[in-house]
């Protein structure tokens, strides 16, 4: 076979092909929000940057609880219509669940508030449950057009949402503050795609209403219990893992150093974050129909490892340099943080590409029990070093987090093989 023929059969290939769609739809998101970094980091302080971490990190953790995780198991049906069910069920527990955030909100007002240094947050900290009711269900109707392989909507859709943030969020001169600028342009950009997403679905799947249950949705529910009882946790677990960096230095030092540590993150999982929206729907897509899964594993994993590790090595040599010259002469200090994040950022990418897995194979409580360790572990050294130097602190969890990573990786394989075992064994001889 030529080499043409090779690049021609590549491109053919429906896992390649669907990758590409994808991918090029958040090549011109992220393009959007590339471009308006360096504007964004003039107009706005670290310290606003910091404050507004708090409270999307916030908003990240009860969205990861308002749809029970069910998003991801609306790719695994055979039927459609079951499928639906989970969607409609799905958006119904999201519903419940922003009520519930409403009641926390009124009853632990003080407490939350207290965590934010401005004043301002004491009327922001309200768009919470708006803003968790659209996350989540959001997150249920990309599960929808994941599983009819509609890419170039999911891609357009994340186009239209990166445009609208990044356009309120220019208009800082609008806002009494920094910190309105930047939770309206976050709210807003999650309002316009929620609803372009759901106006498409709407027009294609309305007639499949009518064949709703409350009986036949919580059947289909019930059916994928998995989900809720340990991907849910496992999610709530992770997402505080991700986020508590910004959480603990938000106790431990400046809303300033803050701001640092999350336009650095940001800036590095930036490229990253490209790769794995486009890579992570079509892997677990893919997962559920191979035949060759460890085959499929292990190739995705090392080839997001060391394109990681391509896009990222500038920023290991010239870090304070490139985000002085990007971002500005006061983030400095962003770089430095940057460098000090690195194994734990390549490491974390590469493994959340592939650890779908566990879902796709029925064994979510894995993630569940490595989660609890590594959230006991982070915590654990956080409060040990909360006196320590904070760049100390940051190159030891980053170190300690890169490697809990590689564990995971590791065990999904060994998972794989096993589960593939047991199925040859279950195969009846001719």
């Amino acid at each position: 076979m030529s080499m043409n023929s090779k690049f021609e059969s590549i491109f053919r290939n429906d896992f390649v092909k669907n990758v590409l769609t994808l991918f090029s739809w958040n090549l011109l998101a992220q393009a959007v929000t590339l471009l308006s970094i360096p504007i964004l980091t003039r107009i706005y302080t670290p310290e606003e940057f910091g404050a507004v971490a708090l409270f999307i990190s916030m908003v990240n953790l009860f969205a990861v609880v308002s749809n029970g995780q069910y998003d991801l198991a609306i790719v695994l049906p055979k039927r459609n219509g079951e499928a639906f069910h989970i969607l409609i069920g799905s958006i119904f527990i999201t519903i419940l669940f922003s009520v519930f955030a409403l009641l926390i909100v009124i009853v632990f007002f003080k407490p939350l508030t207290g965590a934010f240094e401005s004043s301002t947050y004491k009327k922001i900290i309200w768009l919470l449950p708006l803003a968790v009711f659209f996350f989540g269900s959001h997150k249920s109707f990309s599960g929808w057009f994941n599983r009819s392989r509609s890419y170039k909507t999911i891609g357009v859709n994340r186009l239209i949402q990166n445009t609208g943030q990044t356009t309120i969020r220019l208009g800082r001169n609008f806002f009494s503050s920094g910190h309105w600028g930047l939770v309206t342009g976050y709210i807003v950009g999650e309002v316009i795609s929620w609803g372009v997403m759901f106006l498409q679905l709407f027009k294609k799947e309305f007639w499949r209403l009518k064949y709703v249950s409350m009986k036949s949705v919580s059947k289909s529910l019930r059916e994928y219990l998995n989900f809720p009882l340990f991907l849910m946790p496992m999610g709530v677990l992770n997402t505080i893992s991700t986020n508590l960096l910004v959480f603990a230095l938000s106790l431990v030092t400046s809303s300033t150093i803050v701001g640092h540590y999350e336009r650095a993150w940001r800036v590095v999982t930036f490229p990253l974050t490209l790769i794995s929206s486009s890579f992570g729907s079509v892997f677990y897509e893919k997962m559920t129909r191979t035949a060759s899964r460890r085959r499929f594993y292990l190739l995705s994993y090392f080839g997001n490892f060391f394109l990681a590790l391509l896009i990222l090595f500038p920023i290991a040599i010239w870090g304070e340099a490139i985000f002085v010259f990007v971002l500005g002469s006061e983030w400095s200090i962003a770089g430095k943080i940057a460098k000090y994040i690195l194994p734990l950022t390549i490491s974390g990418f590469a493994t959340q590409c592939v650890s779908s897995i566990f879902s796709v194979i029925k064994k979510n409580q894995i993630l569940l029990i490595w989660q609890i360790i590594y959230l006991g572990l982070a915590v654990g050294w956080i409060f040990f070093a909360k006196e320590l130097d904070v760049y100390f602190l940051l190159r030891v969890y980053s170190w300690g987090g890169a490697f809990m990573y590689l564990l995971l990786a590791f065990i999904g394989f060994i998972k794989i093989e096993s589960n593939e075992l047991l199925k040859s064994a279950d195969k009846p001889l001719n």
